[in-house]
């Protein structure tokens, strides 16, 4: 990964919570934090990878929810970023929240038994 790749990710992760946070009007989204973005070599194409509050199911929806509204996330994108092409973004839903609370839950039950 080049730097321009590096610096182009860093903006990504930070500007589009914002627009999903405050400009993305739609109830059924639930707290997205977004893990990792990965973009091509060429940066027209970008992958979002991200966590969300309420389970695998709840995070399918939200992958639903977001790959529908990639237009309107891409656009503002565009709008804050000043590129000669803005990346054709991709939400991909990552379990790591939920597997880390799996985890930890496993952990404590194990810690409880040997009490």
């Amino acid at each position: 990964m080049n730097l321009r790749q590096k610096r182009v990710n860093s903006y990504i992760m930070k500007i589009v919570p914002e627009i999903i946070e405050k400009e993305l009007n739609d109830p059924r989204v639930g707290l997205v934090t977004i893990v990792s973005v990965q973009s091509s070599s060429d940066l027209k194409h970008a992958t979002i990878h991200f966590t969300v509050h309420g389970g695998e199911k709840s995070g399918k929806m939200n992958s639903e929810i977001l790959n529908h509204a990639s237009g309107f996330i891409q656009h503002e994108l565009s709008r804050r970023i000043k590129m000669k092409n803005t990346p054709i973004l991709n939400f991909k839903f990552n379990p790591i929240m939920q597997k880390t609370q799996k985890i930890e839950k496993l952990l404590n039950q194990e810690g409880e038994k040997e009490d």
